[in-house]
């Protein structure tokens, strides 16, 4: 993905993962990790995955 989060953005959020004391279900990697999150809170479910499927060029 050409236009992706820097992958070192991403390491250093696995590093603090499988470090983590009390780890969480979730970790955000990124701006558009973020927002991805933000819009599944306020987007309904099918538009949510309506979205992902087209962005990744699944079948919808």
């Amino acid at each position: 993905m050409k236009d992706g989060d820097d992958p070192a953005v991403v390491a250093k959020v696995i590093v603090t993962a499988s470090t983590d004391k009390k780890p969480k279900l979730r970790y955000a990697a990124g701006p558009l990790a973020s927002r991805g999150i933000t819009a599944r809170r306020l987007v309904p479910a099918g538009v949510f995955d309506k979205q992902i499927r087209e962005n990744n060029r699944l079948p919808t």
